[in-house]
C-alpha cells in the first residue's frame, strides 16, 4: 500500500467529479414511479455509469447490465489507482462472495452449472478457479481468511445443516480480514467504518437469531470480533432478550448507533427497518471521506457509494418486475 497520501491526489480529484454522476434521488424516484418495469429499466439510459452497458439487453437482463457497469468501474479505478493493493481491498468481497456460492454448492451437492450464474467475475481469482473448486474441492491462492472461513463454515454446516450459516460465517471472516488489512495500511476512517460494521452486523445477527429462536451456540458461532462493542455483550444478554441488551448498550461507550438501530427494530418489528437504519448510519459515516483530499479512503468511500447505488437500482427493478407498488418499493430501498 502506498504510504504517500499525496499519490492519491489525482484519483481523488477524478472521483470527486465522477461522484456527481451517480444516480440522483430524482432519477431513482422516476424509476420507482414508472408505470412498468420496462419503463423503469429505460431510465437507466440517463445514468452515465450504466447506459453504456445496456446495449441490446432487456429488462429481464438488468442484473447483467448492472454487473457490466460495475466491471467498467473496476477497470477505471484500476487504471487510475496508484497502488494495486487498494484494489485488492475493494475486490476481496467478490472473492468471498464466490467462496460462499461455491462452498454451499459443494456442501449441498450441487454442480458448477447450478451456481455459475451467481458467481461474480470481479474478484482477484478467476471464474475457472471457482469451477475447479466446485468440481475438485481445490483452489489456489486462497487467503488465510478464506481458508479459515471455509473450515469454519464447513464445520458449522455439518452441525446445523443450515445453508444460511455458511453465508453468515463467510461474511464474518470477510469483514474481519478487511479490518486486519485496514489496520495494516493505517487508515483510521476505514478502520472506524469496519468497526462500526462489525458492531452493527453483530446486532443484526442478535435480532435474526432471536426472531428465529436459534440456540445461543448458533449466535456465538456467527458473532464477529474486532468492533468497539464486545461481542460477548450480545451473547450475555441473548437469553434475557431485547430489553436487557438495550440496557447494557445504553451504558456502553460507542454504542449509541446500536441503540438507534435496536429502537428502530422494536418500533417496526422488521429486520428490514433495522437494515435501513444501519445503511443510513454507515452512509453518514462514509460521508466523512468527502473532507479528505488525499489517501485511499476517498477511493474506498466512492466505490462503497457506487455499489450502494447499484444495489438500489437492483432493488427498484426487482420490485417493478414483481409489480410492487411505489410505496412497497420505498420500504425495501435501504437508502434513497
Amino acid at each position: 500500500m502506498s504510504h504517500n497520501r499525496a499519490d492519491y491526489a489525482y484519483i481523488v480529484g477524478r472521483l470527486r467529479a465522477l461522484e456527481t454522476r451517480l444516480p440522483t434521488a430524482n432519477v431513482l424516484e422516476r424509476m420507482i414511479e414508472a408505470d412498468t418495469a420496462n419503463a423503469a429499466f429505460h431510465v437507466l439510459n440517463d445514468l452515465t455509469f450504466v447506459s453504456g452497458s445496456i446495449g441490446e439487453h432487456t429488462v429481464d437482463e438488468f442484473q447483467t447490465v448492472l454487473t457490466k457497469a460495475t466491471e467498467k468501474m473496476s477497470r477505471l479505478l484500476a487504471k487510475m489507482s496508484p497502488d494495486p493493493n487498494v484494489l485488492k481491498f475493494l475486490w476481496l468481497k467478490y472473492d468471498f462472495h464466490n467462496l460462499k456460492v461455491t462452498l454451499k454448492a459443494r456442501l449441498v451437492g450441487h454442480g458448477y452449472a447450478d451456481v455459475e450464474h451467481a458467481l461474480v467475475d470481479l474478484g482477484c481469482m478467476r471464474a475457472e478457479d471457482w469451477e475447479r473448486f466446485v468440481l475438485e474441492g481445490k483452489i489456489p491462492a486462497l487467503t488465510k481468511g478464506m481458508h479459515g472461513a471455509m473450515a469454519d463454515a464447513t464445520k458449522q454446516y455439518k452441525k446445523t445443516h443450515d445453508p444460511q450459516i455458511v453465508d453468515l460465517i463467510v461474511d464474518k471472516h470477510y469483514i474481519e480480514e478487511m479490518l486486519m488489512m485496514a489496520e495494516c495500511f493505517q487508515s483510521p476512517l476505514t478502520v472506524g467504518y469496519l468497526q462500526r460494521l462489525i458492531d452493527l452486523t453483530n446486532l443484526k445477527a442478535f435480532i435474526r437469531c432471536k426472531e428465529l429462536k436459534k440456540e445461543d451456540s448458533y449466535l456465538e458461532s456467527v458473532l464477529l470480533h474486532g468492533g468497539r462493542v464486545p461481542a460477548s455483550m450480545m451473547l450475555e444478554s441473548y437469553s434475557k432478550g431485547y430489553d436487557e441488551l438495550k440496557t447494557l448498550l445504553e451504558q456502553k461507550m460507542h454504542a449509541d448507533e446500536l441503540v438507534f438501530v435496536l429502537d428502530e427494530f422494536l418500533k417496526e418489528k422488521t429486520l428490514l427497518a433495522a437494515e435501513k437504519k444501519i445503511s443510513e448510519l454507515l452512509q453518514n459515516y462514509m460521508d466523512e471521506s468527502k473532507k479528505m483530499s488525499f489517501g485511499p479512503e476517498p477511493v474506498f468511500a466512492f466505490f462503497w457509494r457506487f455499489e450502494n447505488h447499484m444495489q438500489i437500482l437492483r432493488t427498484i427493478l426487482v420490485g417493478k418486475r414483481n409489480r410492487l407498488t411505489a410505496e412497497d418499493i420505498h420500504k425495501h430501498v435501504l437508502t434513497l
